[in-house]
């Protein structure tokens, strides 16, 4: 993929800053997928039903982080997130939308339910769809990857 966006770090705004992106190209007529991972199910991003361009997915269903699920429920939305990365690799493989969005996927790898080979083979994809990815740490082998990055920091 030659159009890749990182938006990483330990500062707060980078899913605004990625949502914000998802407007601006569904105000340029462009469709956008948004697929997000491990957010938890507080945040309302209703907004975006505002535009047809955009496909909003969450495939979690705990009011708990990740950290703090119990062993099953750890196995349960391990699934759900791993189901969630193989539909957002086929939005891509198809290239079904002009822009994906995978919001906080690098924090997957905190947590081992995707590895940092697992992107890089995503990364490997021949597709003209623009890709964004947030999360808190970008490792060194994917910022080489990156058209774009953005680090957010907080003080």
């Amino acid at each position: 993929m030659d159009n890749v966006h990182i938006i990483y770090g330990s500062g707060y705004g980078k899913t605004a800053a990625a949502m914000g992106l998802a407007v601006k190209a569904a105000g340029a007529g462009d469709t956008v997928t948004i697929v997000q991972f491990l957010k938890g199910t507080d945040a309302d991003y209703s907004i975006l039903d505002q535009y047809d361009e955009i496909n909003f997915f969450t495939f979690e269903n705990s009011d708990k982080p990740f950290g703090q699920l119990s062993v099953g429920e750890r196995e349960e939305q391990r699934a759900k997130v791993k189901n969630s990365f193989q539909y957002a690799k086929k939005v891509i493989d198809t290239g079904s939308s002009d822009v994906v969005i995978l919001d906080e996927v690098l924090g997957l790898m905190d947590y081992n339910i995707v590895f940092v080979e697992d992107i890089e083979e995503l990364l490997r994809t021949k597709s003209k769809v623009k890709l964004i990815m947030t999360g808190r740490n970008c490792p060194e082998s994917l910022k080489k990857k990156a058209s774009m990055l953005s680090h957010i920091e907080s003080k």
